[in-house]
C-alpha cells in the first residue's frame, strides 16, 4: 500500500471528480452508488493482482539467500532490474568470500610448512648442544655450526615476514627512479662473508653506469637478496673459486639484469615449478635448508612491482635469473 500510495491517492481523485460531474446529470442515488462500488471493486481487484506479484517476487528474492537461481518468470520490468542487481552483488560478494577463504587456506598451509621448516634447525641445534656436553672441548665447532643454523632460522624468519608484507603491498610500495647498479654494488658488499664462506666471487658488468629503473628500493632489493642468496648457496664450488655474473644491460625501454652462477643448476622437471610455495624439487632433498618459499616470494614481489622475473638452468652448469625493469635514463649524472 505505501508503495501504491500515490497511485491511490490520484485514483480515487479522479473517480470522485468523474463522480461529482455525474452527481448533476444522475438523479438516482442508486445508479451514483453502483458506479463508485465499480471503482472501488475495480481497485481491490488490482490491489489483488499487484499483492499476488509483490509476494511472488519477494519469495524469488528471499531464495538468493540460499543460493538458489531465480526461475524466470513474467516479473515487470522494475523488479527483474531489481532482482538482477541483487543477483550481481550477490555474486560479487560470493566471489569475494572465495578468495578470501582461498587466502586464508593460503596462509594457513604457509604457516604450517613453515613451522615444520623450523623445527630443522632447531634439532640441529640441539644435537649439536647434546654432543657439546659429551665432548666440551671442541666448543668453537660447536659456535660455528650453532651460528650457521641461526642463520637459517633468521633466513626463515625473513622470508615468512616478506610473505606476510605482500598481502598489505600497497601500503608499502613508493615507486621511485633508483640507480640500479649502486643497489646492486650495495647489497653485494653487504654479503662479503657469504661470498668468501661459500668460496665465490662476483663479476658485474655493466654497459652504462647511469642507467636507473622505476621500482620500490625496498622490495627490489629484498627481491635481488633471495635472488643472490641462492646463487651463492648452490654455487657448488670446487677445488677453485667459481664467479656469480651480474650483467646490466639496456633493451628498449626496458633494462635488464641477470645474474649467472656456475651451480649445480635445476632439472628440466623442476625447472616449470621452482616459483610454487614451498616446492623444493630434487636439490630440496640434497640441501635441507631449502624451504622453498623463497622463489615463490620474489615472483609475487615482482608481479606486484611489474617487472618480469624469468629463470633458465642447466644441470651442473648454473642457473640464470632475468629481470626486467622499466628504464628511466638520467642524462645528467656526475
Amino acid at each position: 500500500m505505501r508503495d501504491h500510495l500515490a497511485f491511490t491517492l490520484v485514483y480515487f481523485l479522479s473517480h470522485i471528480l468523474v463522480s461529482v460531474y455525474c452527481n448533476f446529470f444522475i438523479s438516482s442515488n442508486i445508479q451514483l452508488m453502483y458506479l463508485l462500488s465499480i471503482y472501488f471493486y475495480v481497485f481491490i481487484i488490482f490491489m489483488c493482482f499487484r499483492l499476488i506479484k509483490y509476494i511472488s517476487t519477494n519469495r524469488e528474492i528471499q531464495r538468493l539467500s540460499e543460493n538458489i537461481e531465480i526461475e524466470e518468470k513474467s516479473f515487470s520490468c522494475e523488479q527483474q532490474a531489481a532482482i538482477q542487481l541483487i543477483h550481481r552483488i550477490h555474486h560479487s560478494y560470493q566471489d569475494q568470500i572465495y578468495e578470501v577463504k582461498a587466502q586464508a587456506d593460503n596462509t594457513h598451509k604457509f604457516i604450517s610448512q613453515w613451522i615444520h621448516n623450523l623445527k630443522t634447525p632447531l634439532s640441529v641445534i640441539d644435537l649439536i648442544l647434546q654432543n657439546y656436553k659429551l665432548n666440551p672441548t671442541g666448543y668453537a665447532l660447536a659456535l660455528q655450526h650453532v651460528e650457521e643454523e641461526k642463520d637459517k632460522l633468521l633466513s626463515m624468519l625473513n622470508q615468512m615476514l616478506k610473505f606476510f608484507r605482500l598481502e598489505h603491498f600497497t601500503r608499502d610500495y613508493n615507486p621511485e627512479p633508483i640507480n640500479l647498479l649502486e643497489s646492486l654494488r650495495s647489497l653485494i658488499n653487504s654479503k662479503r662473508n657469504q661470498y668468501i664462506y661459500n668460496h665465490v666471487y662476483p663479476v658485474i658488468e655493466c654497459e652504462d653506469e647511469r642507467i636507473t629503473v622505476m621500482t620500490d628500493s625496498k622490495w627490489n632489493t629484498a627481491m635481488l637478496d633471495q635472488i643472490i642468496s641462492n646463487a651463492i648457496k648452490y654455487s657448488n664450488p670446487g677445488e677453485e673459486a667459481k664467479p656469480i655474473h651480474f650483467r646490466i644491460g639496456q633493451r628498449g625501454d626496458q633494462v635488464v639484469l641477470s645474474i649467472k652462477d656456475e651451480g649445480i643448476g635445476i632439472e628440466p622437471v623442476d625447472l616449470q615449478r621452482v616459483f610454487q610455495p614451498f616446492f623444493t624439487g630434487k636439490n630440496g632433498r640434497t640441501h635441507h635448508q631449502a624451504t622453498g618459499i623463497g622463489l615463490y616470494v620474489c615472483s609475487e614481489i615482482a608481479r606486484k612491482l611489474g617487472h618480469r622475473l624469468t629463470i633458465t638452468s642447466e644441470v651442473n652448469q648454473g642457473t640464470e635469473v632475468q629481470i626486467s625493469y622499466l628504464s628511466k635514463m638520467k642524462e645528467n649524472v656526475r
